[in-house]
């Protein structure tokens, strides 16, 4: 059973064609982001609600190295 979380992740410190770069991939993907200005009124800051899962999952066979058996 995986369970899926959201996990708040934040670009902090960018300029502001960094943040619109990442406003409009993660908007395109329907994740839940906000981005506003940081303190000192030049930089931007981006927080973004990202998917994360309990359990991964399993490799494929193909993809492991026979010596990693």
């Amino acid at each position: 059973m995986s369970i899926s979380l959201n996990t708040p992740f934040r670009y902090t410190g960018i300029s502001q064609d960094e943040a619109d770069f990442l406003t409009h991939h993660y908007q395109k993907r329907g994740y839940r982001m906000k981005k506003y200005l940081n303190e000192d009124m030049t930089l931007w800051d981006v927080l973004v609600s990202l998917p994360e899962r309990r359990f991964h999952r399993k490799t494929p066979a193909s993809m492991l190295n026979p010596l990693w058996r």
